[in-house]
């Protein structure tokens, strides 16, 4: 790869802050938008793993069923990598780390 190249593309593809400054009213609604998915997910994941905890009690349901733990885990993790915001600090740490690498500007 060739440095000239690099040098193209970083001015090509360079964020303008400018433009996140104008967008702040979406990002509020997306963010308040984002709150609310997250709570119902997790009202969500609630019913499901205590109506399966209701039909173990009853015999239905095995407590060793390993795909359902499985599922119930990768679940919550991204709910909580959501409402903990750490999707966001990942991405603005990917972020800084281009920026430090010269595809800011």
């Amino acid at each position: 790869m060739d440095n000239d190249y690099l040098s193209k593309m970083k001015k090509m593809y360079t964020v303008d802050p400018g433009v996140v400054d104008d967008l702040n009213w979406f990002l509020v609604l997306a963010g308040a938008a984002g709150t609310i998915l997250c709570v119902f997910a997790l009202a969500y994941w609630l019913i499901r793993f205590f109506a399966f905890l209701f039909s173990a009690s009853r015999g239905a349901e095995s407590l060793k069923d390993t795909i359902f733990w499985k599922r119930m885990a990768v679940a919550l993790g991204l709910i909580l990598l959501f409402m903990t915001g750490s999707v966001f600090t990942l991405l603005s740490q990917f972020y800084d780390y281009m920026a430090i690498w010269g595809w800011g500007g």
